[in-house]
């Protein structure tokens, strides 16, 4: 049972178009009024679905990804191969801000008050650090932007506050450090991590995550082969499939060479069983040992900085994904944490999802909603 008298965050992941269970989740809370949170915080896709939360804007969430993502003008696979078009992140959110379903920013600001905090995670280009910045704010167009753009899919350069912004997801796919870092040690967080089988002690390695990812890369790009009607592109997909594999490899090489022994002896240093639990002073060390390991990773690798940027963020990503799912597994000892996740793999994928996949994974959500409140807020389903 939540208590009045206790705070408690709003932790919702991005994932794109998969961001329809979310938002699934958050319709169900606002059907039954259900929002004990004093601070909610959003990555990518994340923070759009906490946006529309705050204003109690059933359904916006969904419009969006349902109505806008789906578009060709958002993204276009043959024109993004071709280099005519990438992510039109500008286009999609002028819809939030003056579409045929606006978020209603006064209204948003007017119920935070001075009591609540709705924050969007971005990442600096630069650090690959993780920030948060106020969503219902002057610039929360930029906010928004930023928190969304995924490296290499959008091309234009997001700046403010005197540096460069991308997605998010890149440095804090979940940012639950960032509700401990502010005092608020009861977190209800919203994934798109499918519940487990069997509970795992430790959650993979960066090097298995970039494999896994390759993996899923290269099957998302294959499906989509039949469907290319320009002349040769799919010889531009060959090429790129193979210029992408090889400097994967090439980054997974440097990294396991420098970073190996190090990264070992502090996996073993920390390595958990079961039910163990860690403190937050932990958490914080373990995090900024692995960031001066990826640190001395791309300063050593035999390549060009900028030549290498999109692949720092990925193994940055990555690096920071494995400590979450770890977080998630087994807070820290004074963390009260509720994990609303899918029962099984969602059908959305990131981006290029049908219709019908996107309704069935915030139908997921709805439902995964309604057992959450009957289990620990005396809601019936």
């Amino acid at each position: 049972m939540f208590k009045q008298n206790e705070k408690y965050s709003l932790i919702v992941q991005g994932g794109g178009q998969k961001g329809a269970f979310a938002a699934g989740v958050l319709d169900r809370f606002i059907d039954v009024n259900f929002d004990p949170f004093s601070l909610y915080i959003g990555t990518s896709a994340g923070a759009l679905n906490v946006s529309s939360f705050v204003t109690k804007q059933r359904g916006l969430g969904l419009d969006f990804i349902m109505n806008y993502t789906t578009r060709d003008r958002f993204f276009d696979f043959n024109k993004f191969l071709q280099k005519q078009q990438p992510m039109d992140l500008d286009w999609a959110f002028e819809f939030v801000n003056s579409g045929e379903f606006p978020l209603d920013l006064a209204k948003g600001e007017q119920y935070l008050g001075e009591d609540r905090v709705a924050l969007a995670c971005i990442t600096d280009v630069e650090e690959l650090k993780d920030y948060y910045y106020p969503i219902f704010s002057e610039n929360w167009f930029d906010v928004l932007r930023a928190t969304c753009a995924i490296p290499m899919l959008y091309y234009h350069d997001i700046e403010f506050d005197g540096k460069k912004w991308v997605d998010g997801g890149v440095s804090a796919t979940i940012p639950v450090e960032e509700s401990y870092r502010r005092g608020v040690n009861n977190m209800v967080v919203i994934s798109t991590i499918p519940q487990p089988t069997e509970q795992r002690a430790v959650t993979a390695s960066v090097k298995d995550s970039l494999d896994k990812w390759k993996k899923e890369l290269e099957a998302g790009l294959e499906t989509h082969i039949s469907h290319l009607k320009i002349s040769g592109t799919k010889e531009k997909l060959s090429e790129f499939q193979k210029h992408f594999s090889e400097k994967l490899e090439d980054i997974k090489a440097d990294y396991q060479r420098l970073t190996g022994p190090r990264l070992e002896a502090y996996r073993e240093q920390y390595r958990l069983k079961a039910g163990d639990k860690l403190k937050l002073s932990h958490w914080i060390q373990d995090k900024e040992k692995l960031s001066r390991l990826i640190d001395i990773q791309y300063k050593r690798v035999p390549f060009s900085r900028s030549g290498t940027s999109h692949l720092d963020m990925l193994v940055s990503h990555y690096a920071n994904h494995a400590e979450v799912e770890q977080f998630l597994l087994s807070p820290p000892e004074d963390v009260n944490l509720w994990h609303i996740q899918p029962k099984h793999e969602l059908s959305s994928k990131g981006l290029l999802s049908q219709k019908d996949q996107i309704m069935e994974d915030y139908e997921h959500g709805f439902a995964m909603a309604g057992e959450f409140l009957a289990e620990h807020h005396n809601i019936h389903r």
